[in-house]
């Protein structure tokens, strides 16, 4: 059988113990409405008489301060910002405060940037400082008061309130720290060529590289260039003296003999015998009664010419524009006359290697012949 519980052990202790805690808890509930009751009077009594000294100029234009810190905590030399704000009647000027002592123990970072703002009769601004702390622990900004100018007066607000919690970069445990290797009792001497040869090796890299650049700059590169068909390259210098409208611009004689030389060049590719230092006359002499050419007609302009060259005669532009026609197609006609000969002559040479070709496959007919006949004539002796 069990006998009754004790009260004296540890659980009854702590029943007893809360209970006189809870008794404690509602005398004083008691209490204070009847102290609270009995002081009013007095505490109206008291803020009536200082109300009555109170400066009007106060009670007229109301301030409200606030200011707030970003990051409230920080590292030693990290930047931290400061934020305060002032709020005013309208016409209100502020002149905000600035350290200028450079060995306090925090200090500016960049200069105030300030910002206003007008709202329902008042006017508020907003004053951010960029700041940095040396020390450590919690630190007053030391910021001097700022000074607010109302129509009523001048007022110092201040502003030594705000804090920093600074904390310490070192660890926790300065026992963790490692100390650098010994040095060696003596240095050891490296030789200079040790010490100077990846310089050499660079200036030798450089060299080759500019050797092997001015080399491939230098290189001559011998190119098989097609040779320009002389009536294409005529043709091409036709046309730019067409483009150069000299006829037009005056310059008729000169457009004139332009042309023929022109045509001078192609009879001298043409024709070996004809030259370019040779005469018109000398010319025709040398070129001969060569059934490509049309004689008549290159003769005419050469007379022609001749005379606007050498006797000063006058043409006019239609006449210069005329005769630069003529040289042209006397080009044309003679190339005409060229490649109808390289055809005949291509046509000829075909036709001759046709006829060798059937030739030869007759006598190598004739020759497979002969030998199958003489492979069926019987043997000398055979039975």
């Amino acid at each position: 059988m069990s006998g009754p519980v004790s009260r004296s052990g540890p659980t009854g202790r702590w029943a007893r113990r809360m209970g006189l805690v809870w008794c404690v808890a509602a005398l004083g509930a008691m209490w204070v409405p009847v102290v609270s009751a009995q002081r009013a009077p007095k505490r109206a009594a008291v803020s009536a008489a200082n109300a009555a000294p109170r400066d009007t100029a106060s009670a007229a234009s109301p301030i409200r301060l606030g200011t707030m810190v970003r990051p409230d905590t920080v590292l030693v030399g990290d930047p931290f910002t400061l934020t305060v704000t002032i709020e005013a009647p309208v016409g209100t000027t502020v002149q905000w405060p600035t350290i200028g002592d450079t060995a306090a123990v925090v200090v500016m970072r960049a200069p105030t940037r300030v910002t206003s703002e007008d709202r329902d009769g008042m006017r508020r601004e907003t004053a951010e400082y960029a700041l940095t702390a040396w020390d450590v622990g919690t630190l007053p900004l030391g910021l001097p008061e700022a000074t607010v100018r109302t129509p009523d007066g001048v007022r110092a607000v201040p502003l030594r309130s705000a804090r920093i919690v600074v904390m310490s970069v070192l660890p926790a445990d300065t026992s963790l720290h490692v100390p650098k290797p010994a040095r060696a009792l003596f240095p050891r001497v490296v030789p200079w060529w040790e010490a100077w040869w990846p310089a050499a090796v660079a200036v030798v890299a450089l060299m080759l590289l500019w050797g092997a650049w001015y080399r491939r700059r230098h290189r001559v590169v011998n190119r098989v260039v097609a040779p320009l068909d002389v009536f294409a390259r005529a043709m091409h210098d036709f046309d730019r003296l067409q483009r150069l409208a000299l006829a037009d611009l005056g310059e008729r004689g000169r457009a004139v003999a332009l042309g023929v030389e022109i045509l001078r060049t192609y009879l001298s590719a043409r024709f070996p015998a004809a030259v370019l230092s040779e005469t018109s006359t000398e010319l025709l002499t040398a070129i001969g009664a060569d059934a490509r050419v049309p004689r008549d007609r290159l003769t005419s302009l050469l007379a022609e010419v001749d005379a606007i060259k050498f006797a000063h005669d006058a043409v006019s532009a239609p006449r210069a524009r005329e005769l630069h026609d003529e040289a042209r197609a006397v080009v044309s006609a003679i190339e005409q006359a060229e490649q109808a000969r390289r055809k005949r002559e291509e046509s000829a040479r075909l036709a001759a290697e046709r006829a060798d070709r059937d030739t030869e496959r007759v006598v190598r007919r004739n020759a497979e012949d002969e030998a199958r006949r003489r492979a069926r004539r019987p043997k000398a002796g055979a039975t």
